[in-house]
């Protein structure tokens, strides 16, 4: 494991557009919270990027533009903060050069990122094995009260936490573990997380260490389906050691049922998609005495309004417990 060198005082931050443009209303509140950093961390930076009249309206910049500054960003930087999500990180990341992945290594920075971003993080786990944190973009860290806990971790003050909510609960099998699960925290955005291995062709030499972790509400019934299936293909679900899942498009997903039933009868339903759609590996693993547990959480993911939302990171050791607490071990920087 790769740790990044913890915040302190002196830290370069680079903040670096990978994705989504930033509305003016986002980027004036952006901008207040790198002047509120500035006070504690001065060296602050923001990578910001040149648009241009043919750059769609849903990417922050052209693809040479976002990649130009990001291999900028990556020279010199102690945390390296996505300013914003949404769809593009995959654009750019897929281009970095060995070079560009040694400047990484060599600088060991703090990397955090939500949504689209979590392509960043799972690929630097996978190719550098460098620990990383799925929490807010940039955009994200406005609320000193809501983002504490994540500074006390990339300060070093908190090597381990933990946590439960009375929401909580198995899908698989119902009466949850007998015994704690320990494995590698991995994941993050369910979609992004497929194009990950899909783009950079990413092959572990197993997927028995790890935990994931999965959330996403911009894809509907059958884009579900999609992914699970995709995953399935890879043996993933065969041999992780628990799958987490966060929110979802829970109401489309009821109104898709609420149609099908409607169409084909009551009957004919299932109650669980992911339970349905890889049923044979979990009769399988019953078999061999390994059961895939399944944990359904509500504080993981996009419009998650508990302001205790999950922070994951990603690469470092992880352990759940039968009463579904999941609990982060450390250290996390040094």
């Amino acid at each position: 494991m790769l740790l990044p060198k913890k915040l302190t005082p002196q830290s370069k931050i680079n903040f670096v557009h990978t994705a989504s443009p930033v509305s003016s209303g986002d980027w004036k509140k952006f901008s207040l919270f790198v002047d509120k950093l500035k006070k504690n961390y001065p060296n602050c930076k923001v990578f910001d990027v040149e648009r241009r009249s043919l750059d769609p309206r849903y990417l922050a910049a052209s693809e040479n533009e976002r990649l130009k500054k990001f291999k900028q960003a990556i020279k010199e930087v102690d945390w390296l903060a996505p300013i914003y999500g949404g769809t593009g990180c995959s654009d750019i990341i897929r281009y970095l050069k060995d070079d560009e992945l040694y400047a990484i290594r060599r600088n060991r920075p703090i990397v955090s990122g939500f949504s689209d971003n979590t392509f960043l993080l799972n690929f630097l786990y996978f190719k550098l094995r460098l620990l990383g944190f799925h929490y807010f973009n940039a955009c994200g860290l406005l609320s000193e009260k809501e983002s504490k806990s994540f500074f006390d971790v990339i300060t070093g003050q908190t090597d381990k936490f933990s946590y439960k909510t009375n929401n909580y609960y198995w899908l698989h099998p119902n009466e949850g573990p007998q015994e704690k699960i320990e494995g590698i925290a991995i994941g993050g955005n369910f979609e992004t997380f497929r194009d990950l291995l899909d783009v950079c062709e990413i092959n572990p030499r197993s997927w028995e260490d790890y935990i994931l972790f999965i959330e996403d509400i911009d894809i509907d019934l059958e884009g579900l389906h999609r992914i699970i299936i995709s995953l399935d293909q890879r043996n993933i679900f065969m041999h992780i050691k628990a799958l987490v899942i966060g929110r979802m498009n829970e109401k489309s997903f009821e109104q898709a049922w609420a149609k099908l039933n409607f169409l084909f009868g009551a009957e004919k339903q299932i109650d669980h998609l992911f339970e349905y759609l890889i049923s044979d590996v979990i009769e399988d693993r019953v078999e061999d005495k390994d059961p895939l547990y399944m944990l359904k959480v509500d504080n993981l993911g996009h419009g998650v309004k508990n302001k205790d939302n999950m922070l994951i990171p990603v690469g470092a050791k992880t352990t759940i417990y039968p009463d579904g607490r999941i609990e982060f071990e450390g250290p996390f920087v040094e």
